[in-house]
């Protein structure tokens, strides 16, 4: 066995997550039944061992052709053709799988946010300063589910097979000095690398724009999959909702249009973020020589 293999294998399976992670932890079980590693068997599936191992997950599904095949070959009577719409029946995000892990099933992400600078692109000093910030009104929430909604997900962006990412952001998300000039300082600059790279494309809605009718106050996000339905998530005076509704999905996708036609191209809203970015280095670094002068006194 690779180490490779040894490294997929070792991670431990959580069948209640889902009816599809009950579906991949029976196929662990079939497949160590059989005596097979996970490198054997996806040699004679033909699929790479990565991709099966994400199978035993409930991160990818099986095709018609491989759930016949590894019924074939494991010998398990047909379980797995005939489960697969089990295997294909996905939670909603945020209620019995993390949000972050459909985050990196997507393959497209949308998104508008009026006053925050969304998830994904936050750094930990900004999303600390929104979690301190909105503490009162999240208290009745588990801190672990606060904070995995947050911190470190900015990877997900940056995985080469990782979603392609389009966000809209009100000025405002710019111009609120969240955590300090400091932290708003490396949060524009975080932006910024991000669209320098191509890893992200995003619009600024700028303040003096024509107020439109699509700019809700609100947060809007829609997730995109090669295998499953999309599904919308919507935030409005601090609650959530998630929609498959495939109406309700083609209005967001509408409404996200209609808001990138309204704000500023991209090349001009990368100057706006630079420019904010800088301002707010140039007020922070004010700010630690005051305090170095204070102290010298």
């Amino acid at each position: 066995m690779s180490l490779n293999a040894g490294r997929f294998s070792a991670k431990l399976l959580d069948p209640t997550l889902s009816a599809r992670s009950l579906y991949g932890a029976e196929l662990r079980y079939y497949r160590e039944r059989a005596g097979l590693t996970l490198e054997e068997l996806a040699d004679r599936l033909h699929i790479e061992m990565s991709f099966l191992a994400r199978i035993e997950q409930g991160e990818r599904r099986l095709s018609d052709e491989l759930a016949r095949a590894v019924d074939d070959i494991l010998g398990t009577g047909g379980f797995f053709a005939r489960n697969l719409v089990v295997a294909r029946s996905a939670p909603a995000p945020g209620r019995l799988t993390p949000l972050a892990e459909w985050e990196w099933l997507a393959t497209a992400i949308r998104e508008w946010d009026a006053a925050l600078v969304p998830g994904l692109l936050q750094t930990d000093a900004y999303a600390e300063a929104v979690a301190k910030t909105y503490a009162a009104l999240l208290a009745d929430r588990p801190t672990r589910h606060r904070w995995d909604a947050r911190l470190s997900r900015t990877p997900v962006l940056l995985d080469p097979r990782g979603p392609r990412y389009t966000g809209v952001l009100g000025e405002a998300a710019l111009r609120r000095p969240l955590g300090g000039p400091a932290a708003m300082a490396g949060q524009l600059h975080h932006l910024a690398d991000l669209v320098r790279r191509e890893r992200i494309t995003l619009y600024v809605l700028p303040l003096t724009a024509t107020p439109h009718p699509a700019a809700t106050d609100g947060a809007l996000r829609v997730m995109t999959y090669a295998e499953e339905n999309p599904t919308l998530h919507f935030t409005a005076h601090h609650t959530g909702t998630h929609q498959t509704d495939p109406a309700a999905v083609a209005l967001a996708h509408l409404t996200h249009d209609l808001l990138a036609g309204a704000a500023l191209p991209p090349a001009q809203s990368l100057a706006l973020i630079e420019n904010a970015a800088a301002d707010y280095r140039a007020e922070a670094t004010g700010e630690r020589s005051a305090e170095r002068a204070a102290l010298s006194e």
